[in-house]
Order: structure tokens, then C-alpha cells, then sequence
């Protein structure tokens, strides 16, 4: 982590960050499907660009452990997307 140029991009406590998942694998989805307030998103009005600094839902250790499990039991990436946000949105 010490190592990354976007080290603390999040203001977690070191004892639940996870730089896993640096890059969102879902940044697609949450942007098309409209999903990016449930994270803490949103989207920047000039560019239409997501903007991602307060989500830090997928940096999140415990989230990591989930997503990787449900990853190599075989679901589909929009099949774990749709299961955090069903998640959330309980």
C-alpha cells in the first residue's frame, strides 16, 4: 500500500482498508445502472464522469473477503453487483 501513488485515496482506518480492489470493478455498472449514491458517488456534471471519492465501500475488508468469495463460487460480476446493492438498499 506504502508503495501506491493513490495511497489513503479513502478515509478508512488502515485496520479495515483493502487496496484489492484499487480499480472498481464496478464502475460501469453503478454508473449505468444509476446505483453510484447508494456507494456515496456521483456523477461530475461538466464530464458525466463518476466520481468515487467518498464511496469506500469496495475498500472495505470485509467487503473484499464477500466479493471474492462470491467471485470464486462462479457468479457473474453483475450477479455480485446486484447482490451488494440488494445489500444496501434493504
Amino acid at each position: 500500500m506504502e508503495n501506491c501513488k493513490y495511497f489513503r485515496c479513502h478515509n478508512l482506518p488502515e485496520s479495515q482498508f483493502d487496496c484489492s480492489l484499487c480499480y472498481c470493478p464496478f464502475y460501469e455498472m453503478c454508473k449505468k445502472q444509476k446505483k453510484y449514491l447508494l456507494f456515496g458517488g456521483y456523477i461530475l456534471k461538466q464530464n458525466g464522469l463518476l466520481a468515487c471519492e467518498n464511496c469506500t465501500y469496495f475498500h472495505r475488508k470485509a467487503i473484499v473477503i464477500k466479493y471474492n468469495q462470491l467471485l470464486k463460487n462462479g457468479m457473474a460480476l453483475e450477479d455480485i453487483f446486484k447482490f451488494f446493492t440488494d445489500e444496501l438498499e434493504k
